[in-house]
This record gives structure tokens, sequence and C-alpha cells, in this order.
């Protein structure tokens, strides 16, 4: 039986399995076994599962559905199945075993999977082996952020711990009491493992580094790879042929690596982060803030036509060392710039207005839908119409590139290193919308936070997003089915 229509039925068989059970929304195929044309990924065929609420008994159901899968039909007589229902890079390397990596997730989970796993959960919607809801769909990760790096998982130093106590972390469920938590586990690598790991580990911080500067989503290539290597090693010129080797007993399935795997992949790590850092130390950190509350954030459209003045609040935001202060002329934005510094550094820009309402200034979204039902029609249609009299979301995100051009200009000509931009809610929901690459008929449903600064990277005349992935979580957290 040819490697395509073997995969082909696999792929069938675990679709008409799972995607079957009540309660179900999803099932991807993601990995190896989809990336490449071979059946090498056969010993972990990576299979994402999101339910609508998941309990025990349904977390059995799929297992019991998976082992039925006819592996005959499959033109696999000689082997059987095993069911891997771990997170992480827990492998299995018997032979004649079909590894099904039962990874299953409701909802809630996936999102909270997505907020401290970006690295892997991207990966994961480039897949087009799916069948019902897609992954970005169901919750998307929008961009890679340079703190990821530092702070999540597979970050540098989850690398390095693992590394030198040779082992790999790992989760698994536990089901007591009707509750469901996930327990952290860890497992010691023989010397074939900590090798693929190394492997694992150069490969997708250098693939993942690259997705972050092109703010793309495309998988690299190993000769790529092998030419990136340099980068992060340019006074050994032997590194390249390393790491060649590293990935040809890799890629053979060799048990014996050589002795100084270890203490390159050590290296390569050491040196990954001092480069990166290099890359970024010049870069202009620019803090984006919705300003404090007023007495008329109520749920009524708050545009320019009211001009209040924010709440009394104890809450301080602290920013060290800002050059520049750039706000709305709006009181709310000019008094919360009053809180962020003292010194007389602010600049108003007409640019940052909150959109203009017109005459639904004021309105509470019921009383919309009486006035003007057509905005709601259009809004449900996807579209995006012109408040009356007023703006629209394109306006206000025209208003905004302009401003964001003009920004990187004075950033040129004054040398300034820290900036803060105090602005509104639609302003935000553009930025945020636009460079966490959200599909533009979401953006409303974005929910910006008062006085919380929201930190970007101006590198290469380019905004990247560095905020905290929990902030982050709550920010797009009605970004749901």
């Amino acid at each position: 039986m040819k490697t395509s229509l073997i995969k082909k039925e696999i792929k069938n068989q675990l679709f008409e399995s799972l995607f079957t059970l009540e309660d179900v929304i999803s099932v991807t195929l993601v990995g190896s076994f989809v990336d490449k044309n071979d059946l090498s990924g056969i010993s972990d065929i990576d299979t994402v599962v999101i339910c609508n609420e998941l309990n025990e008994n349904l977390f059995n159901k799929c297992i019991k559905s998976v082992k039925k899968i006819n592996l005959n039909k499959c033109g696999l007589t000689t082997y059987s199945i095993k069911i891997n229902t771990t997170f992480g890079p827990l492998k299995f390397d018997e032979k004649n075993i079909v590894v099904i990596h039962l990874m299953i997730y409701d909802v809630s989970s996936h999102i909270k999977h997505v907020t401290y796993s970006p690295f892997t959960c991207l990966d994961w919607e480039r897949s087009k082996e799916n069948i019902g809801l897609n992954l970005k769909n169901i919750y998307p990760v929008g961009v890679l952020q340079f703190r990821d790096f530092m702070s999540t998982r597979r970050s540098l130093d989850n690398y390095l711990h693992n590394l030198n106590n040779g082992e790999i972390s790992f989760r698994e469920y536990s089901f007591e009491d009707e509750t469901i938590s996930e327990i952290k586990k860890h497992k010691l690598l023989d010397n074939r493992h900590k090798g693929e790991f190394a492997y694992h580990i150069i490969k997708h911080l250098i693939t993942n580094y690259k997705k972050l500067c092109k703010t793309d989503n495309v998988p690299l290539s190993d000769d790529f790879i092998l030419k990136e290597i340099k980068t992060f090693f340019p006074k050994n010129l032997n590194s390249i042929n390393k790491f060649k080797n590293i990935a040809k007993i890799k890629s053979k399935r060799g048990k014996i690596f050589p002795e100084h795997t270890i203490d390159f992949t050590r290296k390569f790590i050491n040196n990954f982060e001092k480069t990166i850092i290099n890359d970024w130390e010049n870069s202009i950190n620019i803090f984006f803030i919705r300003h404090y509350k007023t007495e008329l954030n109520d749920g009524s459209f708050l545009g320019q036509g009211r001009n209040p003045s924010i709440k009394n609040t104890r809450k301080k935001i602290t920013l060290d060392e800002i050059d520049n202060i750039y706000c709305s002329p709006m009181s709310r934005t000019i008094e919360t710039a009053k809180k962020v510094s003292k010194r007389n550094n602010i600049i108003k820009d007409q640019r940052l207005n909150e959109i203009d309402y017109g005459m639904a200034e004021g309105l509470q979204y019921k009383e919309l839908r009486i006035k003007f039902p057509d905005i709601i029609k259009k809004w449900n249609k996807g579209e995006d119409p012109h408040f009356p009299n007023g703006e629209n979301t394109h306006d206000v995100s025209t208003r905004l590139t302009s401003f964001l051009i003009y920004l990187i200009n004075e950033i040129k000509k004054k040398k300034n290193k820290r900036i803060c931009i105090i602005t509104h809610n639609v302003v935000l929901k553009c930025l945020l919308g636009r460079f966490l690459k959200i599909n533009e008929k979401d953006w409303y449903k974005l929910m910006i936070p008062h006085g919380v600064p929201l930190e970007f990277i101006l590198k290469d005349e380019y905004y990247y997003p560095n905020i905290d992935r929990t902030i982050l979580y709550n920010i797009q957290k009605n970004i749901t089915l």
C-alpha cells in the first residue's frame, strides 16, 4: 500500500472515530506525520482534539474510539496501536507501533495552552489536516513576541534546565472528585533521546525566532536552519558541520550522538540569548495605554462628543525614564498622562482621539439598536458602517497609521528610546488587531483595559507587540468560537 494511501486512511479513521463523538468540535493532525511525505512520523501522530467541555467520561470515550482504528485497513498488518495522552515531547520508539499522541482540550484549556505555549500552538495553526472548527478560529495565537523566548513554555531557561538535567518535562491529566488538573512530570532521557532533544531545541529556536522577525508562520527548510547556525557561532566555523552531523543522526534514528552534542546545544542557547538581546537592545520601547476610567465609561458610547475627567484613583502607572508622552487632546488622556510623568513633555495629537460616534454619542447599545438599526444590521454582516455623522473603524485605523508613521520620524529626529502614548479604546483595538494579526471583523471583540501599559518594540520601523501573555489573554478572551 502506498505511503500516501496509508496516511490518508489513518487520517480518515482518526477523524471518523473522534469527530463523531458528542461535544467534540475540532480534530486537527499536526507535526511530522502531516509535514513529511514518508512514514517517519507514524510513531508520534499528533492529534489535537477540542471539545466544548471536557470530563473524564469524554476523555475515556476518545481513547476508546481511537483504539478501534483498524490498522489492517491502513495496510499496517504487523503494527499495533499505542495511545499517548500526555502534553509535551514524550516519545515512544517501540518497533511496529503506531503511536497516537492524543491531546484533548476543552475550549478553556486550549485558550490556556495558547497563552502559555504560543510556539507550539502557532505551529498547530498551520495545519490543513482538520475537521470541524479551525484552531485559529477557536482562539488565535496572533504573533510570537520577544518576551515569549524568556517567559513561556519552551523558553530559553526551560530548555537549559531540561538539558542540564538530562530530562524532558511533560504534563498529563488527573481526574479526581469531578475536577480536572494538569500534573507536571519529568522523564530522564537516554543518550539517543538527549541527542534528539538537542536537535529539537536548536531547530525550533531558530525557526521561532525567524517567525518573530518576519511576523509570519511558514515552515523553514533544514538548509535554511543550517545557514542560520553560524549567526549564533560567528567565531566557530565548524558549527554548521556539528549541527549537520546531529541532524543526520537524528534523521536516520541513530542511537549514538557525538559527545559534544549537549555542550554544543548549551552553548547555542547561551549564544542565542546574547544574539537576540543584542539584536533588540537598540530598539525603541513604546507603551500604549488606555486612559483611566471616567464616570462616563458606563457602557454608553463615549467618543469625542463628551469630555469627562478621570475618576480619582490611587492606581499609579509606573514607567521609568519616559522621553516623551503623546496623547489625544481629550481631558481623560491628558490627566492620565500627568499621572505617568510630572515632566512637561506631553505632546497632544488629534490622530489619537477616540472614534467620533456622531449622533450615537452617549447612547447605550440597546438605544443604538432602536434609533439606528441599520448599523447593527451591517455589523452583523461583518461590515464597517459609519456612525451617523461620525467615523467608522477604518477612519480610526487610517489616522492611527498616519500617527505611527509620524512617530517613527519623530523618534529618529529626537533619538528617543522610551515613549508613552495615552489614547482610547477603539484606537487600541485597531492597533492590537492590526499587529496581532487578528481578523478585522473581530477587532471589536478586543477588551482593552484602562491604565495598563501595553508594550510594543519599534524595530526596523515595525511595531512588534511585546505584551504579557496573561494580559493578552484578558484582551483576546472574547475572540473564541
